[in-house]
């Protein structure tokens, strides 16, 4: 858990890719291997660090860092430590909107869930590069028509004449 604090947040989002794809564990498996709270644990100081960074005026309580960390621990609970510092990371330029003066739990889910659509669009991408890639596999190993009668032709050939074979004894 701490090798994934908010200080990684840049080092990790130099590579977006990486974040979806690599091998960083879910939510549901930090509870797995911690306990049922851990993936909650682990969102409170990266949602504290956002709140910091943005300078509101009111910095949230532990009941709304709770709350909220709970929340994202269950929705979402299927993303990847990685994906969410990028997350995490990216809602601090402003890329998933803002907050008014005050931590607002509602903006970071609002949020995700624009993140989910960026999220949804490089997993699309990425399986259409994998159909891409096996139908020039497939491209490259076909055989044309005449070559397919040219090799029917030999296997033909290398028959026993007689048609014989174990069922014939």
């Amino acid at each position: 858990m701490l090798a994934n604090s908010p200080d990684r947040q840049t080092e990790v989002c130099a590579n977006p890719y990486g974040c979806h794809f690599g091998g960083s564990p879910t939510l549901s498996q930090l509870n797995a291997c911690y306990g049922v709270t851990a993936a909650e644990a682990w969102l409170v100081p990266q949602l504290y660090e956002l709140g910091n960074f943005e300078g509101l005026k009111g910095q949230a309580d532990r009941h709304q860092l709770a709350k909220t960390a709970k929340i994202i621990a269950t929705e979402f609970h299927y993303l990847k430590t990685d994906e969410l510092l990028l997350f995490f990371y990216r809602f601090s330029t402003g890329r998933y909107g803002r907050f008014y003066s005050y931590f607002t739990p509602s903006v970071i889910i609002h949020g995700l869930r624009s993140f989910l659509d960026e999220r949804a669009a490089a997993f699309n991408k990425r399986e259409q590069e994998r159909r891409e890639r096996a139908w020039e596999e497939a491209r490259r190993n076909a055989v044309t028509y005449e070559e397919y009668l040219k090799n029917k032709g030999r296997s033909a050939r290398q028959q026993p004449e007689d048609g014989g074979g174990p069922l014939d004894e």
